[in-house]
């Protein structure tokens, strides 16, 4: 019961790496046709490069099994616990400290 199955290991493997690969060509992609494009703004470009990062790593913790209604959650409230106060403190003291210069 507990046996590995390597064909399904090396398949999932290959898998993930043609993925990141397309990926990784995608996001080449749209950097190099917003430097030749003038219309293309780079937060445009930014924003786009994350969305494609954003899919594809939640296509590929589809795949390999990952439950994402229960992960995205837990992100979210671990970022809110840890992440966004060191956010929000180091934002409070650039305006304490611009309020000092005045």
């Amino acid at each position: 019961m507990n046996e590995i199955l390597w064909g399904d290991v090396i398949f999932q493997l290959v898998f993930l790496i043609v993925f990141i690969v397309i990926a990784a060509l995608i996001v080449l992609a749209i950097r190099t046709h917003s430097k030749r494009s003038k219309q293309m703004d780079r937060s445009v470009t930014n924003i786009i490069t994350t969305i494609v990062i954003l899919l594809a790593l939640l296509f590929v913790l589809e795949f390999i099994g990952v439950n994402i209604s229960y992960l995205v959650p837990k992100l979210i409230e671990w970022a809110t616990k840890f992440i966004l106060p060191w956010v929000l403190l180091y934002w409070f003291i650039r305006l304490i400290k611009s309020l000092e210069k005045r």
